[in-house]
């Protein structure tokens, strides 16, 4: 019942902003001139609602009024262009709450306020014991009812040892400037899997219970699918962060890069279906995933323009295109420098970050004339 009456609260609030909004572009204004609701404006219309609404009274108020913080947040998003405007819940989707303070567990029981004790089943016990549990969130996905505990623990000081690491993304792997190639698992079996559920689903009823198991089916595979991918990055970004305190890492505009290239009727994009597979494929690497997890558990990320690191030689610094005759390996034309071709890039990015301006060992440079010309007079030793 909680977690309908968060539901409820949700489609109320939303449908009230949704007014709002509609009004205001009606009449020709802006969305910027749309009112930015808040946590403390929706929870003053919380309080009003539930003043008029009896069985709301008898739920716990912190609660329920808190789904109101995810609302305010997903419109803060919205207007910031991050995401799409905040959609309506339905009965048959991912319920959920969120106690925000006083989270009482114990014996691995969860105190939920006006409803009682709930039992925790935790994989090896809880993790941290002495520590204080601050928010617990309670959700439900496809089916099955998860808790996620958040505590507040010492963790110890991060220290920065002047070591660096560059690190190259590319699909389905990352390089770093140690040599390393960090390979993402391999989903492709639950791949074939999901697809075949949705054509299974597709093929049946709207509205059937075979459908309904068809949909249950995909949802459980993709969950599969998300969670080793979810892990990989856990891991990568521990192995990554144990090696160097500063880690470098490409600035990429990974929402400009899998825009999507249909086009419009009046100028009709090239290569689409090629360029789809391409920003699945990115999208399937969950480079931004990884990122925020560098960025809380290692000491200091670095970004650097990555122009021209995959056709820049290490070694002596020549560019061009012709410098990677296949998609891994890497050959300089002029000092004729062998190596992997994401390690390469690696190397770049690291040399970016550390604002290096010699390359190689026993490589001396005595006249230049740009990026995109050969070289002259270079010794090697």
């Amino acid at each position: 019942m909680l977690t309908g009456a968060c539901r409820y609260v949700w489609n109320q609030m939303l449908a009230l902003q949704n007014e709002t909004y509609d009004v205001v572009r009606m009449y020709g204004g802006s969305v910027k001139e749309v009112p930015r609701p808040t946590f403390f404006t929706l929870g003053k219309d919380f309080t009003q609602l539930r003043s008029n609404t009896p069985w709301l009274q008898e739920l716990p108020f912190k609660e329920v009024r808190y789904t109101l913080k995810c609302q305010a947040d997903a419109w803060t998003a919205f207007f910031k262009g991050q995401r799409g405007r905040p959609r309506f819940k339905g009965r048959k989707g991912d319920d959920g709450f969120t106690i925000p303070s006083n989270v009482k567990i114990e014996r691995n029981r969860l105190w939920i306020p006006r409803l009682g004790w709930y039992v925790l089943r935790r994989h090896g016990g809880n993790p941290y014991p002495n520590s204080v549990a601050k928010t617990a969130t309670v959700k439900r996905e496809n089916g099955k009812w998860y808790c996620t505990v958040v505590y507040e623990v010492d963790l110890p000081e991060l220290i920065d040892d002047g070591t660096m690491l560059g690190i190259d993304r590319n699909i389905g792997q990352l390089a770093t400037s140690e040599g390393d190639i960090l390979r993402l698992p391999d989903t492709s079996k639950l791949e074939a899997r999901r697809k075949r559920y949705q054509r299974m689903m597709s093929r049946r009823k709207k509205g059937s219970n075979r459908r309904q198991k068809a949909r249950h089916l995909t949802a459980k595979t993709s969950r599969k699918i998300a969670k080793v991918k979810q892990d990989w990055c856990h891991q990568t970004s521990r192995r990554l962060v144990t090696r160097a305190s500063t880690l470098v890492l490409e600035d990429l505009n990974v929402k400009g890069m899998t825009r999507s290239a249909k086009g419009t009727l009046e100028k009709p994009g090239r290569n689409v279906k090629a360029k789809t597979g391409l920003n699945r494929a990115i999208q399937a690497t969950n480079w931004s995933q990884l990122e925020r997890m560098l960025q809380y558990k290692a000491f200091r990320v670095e970004k650097v323009n990555p122009m021209y690191t995959s056709q820049t030689c290490h070694r002596c610094g020549y560019v061009s295109k012709d410098n990677r005759p296949t998609q891994s390996r890497f050959t300089c034309k002029v000092c004729g420098y062998n190596d992997n071709a994401d390690v390469n890039a690696a190397l770049n990015i690291l040399a970016l970050g550390t604002g290096a301006t010699a390359r190689g060992e026993a490589f001396s440079l005595e006249t230049s004339l740009s990026r995109e010309k050969i070289f002259v007079n270079a010794q090697y030793g």
